[in-house]
Parts: structure tokens; sequence; C-alpha cells
């Protein structure tokens, strides 16, 4: 090629770059230039800069942000305020029924990107054209404004410097104020910024209780709610916590009896020692992840307790600590990696402090410790080390402030919605009889996944049976499904 031509043909590659990059523009500008208005909340695109810190992963082009102020303490409302994160996915079709709120688990995630995580079966796509899909952070877990900050301490076996550091960044005159109780006021000062009449909720794990919650005390505002994976609103934290270890180890033993042989497990040892041997045999070789961490025991539970209630990752588990006896880090540095990203979007502080804050509990040192060792003892897994007593004192013992659950609290009468129950038959996070529970008190549908170990289901796409009768309800509350208890098989 003659100089000329080269000139000529850079030439043209820079008029053709240059081109590109103001179509580019013109098409960002007028992406981020539009608005709409409902109610007091004006939607913008989240591609504007003031949303980009919310999103792990760039969010869809139609989707909108927003913000709502709401304030800190509802009793002094001119005080100071919680800035509260917004999202809506627009409706695709014309006959709109309204608004739908997801609301995620925890404590400590937000739902401001979980419409991205919604199936694109047939069921899925019949919600996203009926209704606008809503998420949200909760008031104290990131990125709403303040934000719980416990300024990276560890919690773990250093509970008091934990929860001094929690009062040092966040400040007292926030951190009583982050309850669920305060979160189910918050949601409906959004219903009414919006000027919604009534609206539709799916609450996934803990977002069940605030779901449970709203219709108790909003029952005119809500006109349905799915609970999937739920939490008896009934139970203490020590209750909750004595049943999630009671049932983790019920997964564990799922887990190892799936173990298919050449099993890097010994299966003539009992179950939990071959596994505490097996994480031994590990911790000896000095591995290191991609971090430059070593790879211990308390690392290998971290990794393998990320997975432990999902049972269609139990085969990826099996060969990850196969591939680490034989000095193979690959899937645990991506098994890893993934956990990371999540973390992205999930707040463990903002996890602990809304515990406390709902259901701290008023025992002496003494009781205190012997409830959290009984705590402990239901699952012996985990336990590759003798602690010491302090260690049981979590942050939930130096809580200062009164938890504001009222576990006695029953306002279901006969005006309360309809409600629709999901659970796992097998979850350690939130038991089948949690949901049994909460479906016979308010005399609703449950529908169970027999037989399968996992925690939430609803329009992700993964089981077709449940897909089918939660859309079903959502587009009409009054659904009859003829029968109080249904079951959904393995797809």
């Amino acid at each position: 090629m003659t100089l000329k031509l080269l000139k000529s043909f850079l030439k043209y590659i820079t008029i053709f770059i240059v081109a590109l990059i103001a179509i580019l523009l013109c098409f960002y500008l007028y992406l981020i230039s539009g608005s709409t208005k409902q109610g007091d909340i004006t939607w913008h695109s989240c591609y504007r800069p003031a949303y980009w810190s919310w999103f792990i992963l760039p969010p869809p082009t139609s989707l909108q942000c927003a913000t709502l102020s709401v304030p800190v303490d509802y009793v002094k409302p001119d005080g100071k305020h919680f800035v509260i994160p917004l999202t809506r996915l627009p409706a695709t079709g014309d006959d709109i029924i309204g608004d739908l709120l997801l609301l995620s688990g925890g404590p400590g995630g937000h739902s401001l990107d979980m419409s991205t995580t919604m199936g694109s079966d047939e069921y899925s796509q019949a919600i996203k054209e009926r209704f606008h899909i809503l998420g949200y952070a909760p008031r104290g877990v990131k990125p709403s404004t303040p934000a719980i900050d416990c300024g990276g301490v560890e919690e773990e076996g250093n509970a008091k410097a934990y929860m001094d550091a929690c009062i040092q960044h966040t400040g007292t005159d926030i951190l009583p104020f982050v309850s669920s109780k305060e979160v189910v006021m918050d949601l409906d000062s959004i219903r009414q910024a919006l000027q919604n009449d009534t609206w539709s909720m799916v609450g996934y794990s803990y977002g069940t209780k605030l779901v449970a919650k709203y219709a108790e005390h909003y029952p005119k505002a809500l006109r349905a709610g799915v609970a999937d994976g739920v939490v008896d609103t009934a139970e203490d934290l020590e209750t909750i916590l004595f049943n999630q270890q009671k049932h983790a180890q019920i997964a564990f033993d799922g887990f190892m009896k799936s173990c298919q042989a050449p099993c890097v497990f010994d299966k003539n040892k009992e179950p939990n020692q071959a596994f505490l041997d097996t994480l031994n045999t590990i911790a000896q070789k000095d591995l290191k992840d991609k971090d430059g961490k070593v790879i211990d025991q308390k690392a290998l539970i971290g990794v393998f307790g990320e997975s432990m209630n999902d049972e269609s990752a139990w085969q990826t588990m099996h060969q990850m600590f196969d591939e680490l006896i034989q000095g193979n880090t690959d899937t645990y540095d991506f098994e890893k990696l993934i956990a990371k990203i999540g973390e992205k979007s999930f707040s463990s502080d903002a996890l602990s402090i809304i515990n406390c804050a709902d259901s701290a509990p008023k025992l002496d040192k003494d009781d205190y410790i012997k409830s959290a060792k009984a705590i402990d003892n239901q699952s012996q897994f985990d336990n590759y080390k003798t602690r010491p007593d302090d260690e049981y004192l979590d942050s939930c013992y130096y809580w200062q402030w009164t938890a504001t659950d009222d576990l006695n609290e029953n306002l279901v009468n006969d005006d309360t919605p309809n409600l629709l129950f999901v659970s796992y038959e097998y979850d350690l996070a939130t038991p089948l009889p949690n949901a049994m529970t909460m479906a016979k008190k308010f005399d609703d549908p449950l529908i169970v996944l027999s037989g399968q170990y996992g925690h939430t289901v609803s329009l992700f796409g993964t089981n077709a049976c449940v897909d089918d009768y939660v859309s079903r309800y959502l587009l009409d509350p009054k659904s009859d499904f003829g029968d109080k208890l249904l079951f959904c098989a393995k797809p």
C-alpha cells in the first residue's frame, strides 16, 4: 500500500470513528434526556451519571431511576432524612395493572436491579407486560444514604469493637431507626409518593417479612403479595438462628449423600468428621487463592456456605473440594469471585445491624452464651475449632436499644388481602415450617417444592410450576387453585 493510499485510509477510519462517537454521544444524550412523572416521583434514565454507582453491571436501557426522601424518625418528620433509591422497569404491554415492587432478601440486600433477574419464560413475560417492575434499596442499605457502615471491622470474634465501629461510623441518631418497622412505613411512603391507591409485591426471604407486615398494617393498599422463602414473623432471633442451624445440618447431610464415587469425602467415616478431615487436609497444603489469601478451614466454610442451600450447586462443590485435595484452586477461585461480585450488592453490616434493631435478645452474658452454644450445636459440620465463650457474644449482645419486633402482633382480619406463600421442602435459611405457620395465620395458599433443596424461586424461570401459580395469582389475586396446599416437583 502506497503512502498516499495509507493516509487516505487512515483519514476515512478517523472520520468513521469520530462519526461513530458522535452517534453514540447523541444516543446517550437522547437516552438520558427523557423523564416520566408519576405522582411526586420523577423517573429518569438509570444511565444518568448520578445513578451509575447503583449497579454492578450496566442496567437495561429502559430501566428508570429516582429517589425519595423519608424521615429517619417518623415521629419527627422534620428531622433527618434517608434518601431511598428506586428503580422502575416500565411495563411492555398496554393493559397495565399497576406497580409490582420486588423486595430482596437479607436484610442487607437491595432490589434495584432485581427486575433483570426475572426469567424470560412466558410467565415472567406476562408479568413484565402487565406491571411496572419496581426495585428499591431499604433505609440504611447502600446505595441508600446514610448507609449502615461499620468501618471495615469484622464482627466474628470481635463483636464489641464491631458495634463500637458501627456507632462511630453510622451514628446513634441513625442506628435505632433502621428496623423493619420503619422499612414498612417507608414502603407506604413510596406508594403514596407514586400516588398509587394499591400496588403489588413479591418478597424474597427477608422480603417476605416486609410483605406480611405491610399486608397487616396497610391491608387496603396491597393488591397482591407473594412471599417466597418465608420468614415467620412470630419468631425471635434466637429461634430463627436455631432453626437455620438445624436445617443447615439437614442440607449438609443431603450434600454429603449426593457425593458420587469416587467421592472426595471418606464414606467410611461419620459425614461431619469426613468433611472436617477433608477441610484439615486441604488447609495443611497451605494453598493460596488468586488474591494471595490462605485457603484455610474458615475460608473453605465461607465459600461452601454460599452454595450449600442450592442443590444445583452441589456437584460444583464436590468438584471444588476434589480439585483442592489435588492442589488445584481453579473452581475455588471462580466460586469466590462469584461470591465477591454478589457482596457488592449486599451489606453484611446492614444484615447484622437490622437483625439487632428488629430482635436483639435481652439476656445476661451467661444466658446469651448458653443460647449461642445451643444454636451452634445444631450443626456440627462447621465446628473445625473450639471457640472461647466470649466469641459467642455477637453484635446483638452489645445492642443498646430496644428491639422493635412485636412478636405477638397479629392484625390479620377480613380486610387483609389474599397472599401466596412459596417454600422449598428443604430450605436452611427459611425452613418450610415457617411457611406453613404463616400460610395458616393468613389462611392463604402455600406452594411447596417437594423433595427439593433451595431458597426462593418465583419468577426466575427455573420452575414453571411455581411461576405458573405465581403469575396467575399476580394477574388475579382472587385465583382459586382448588387447594390451600400445592406441590411442585423438580423441573
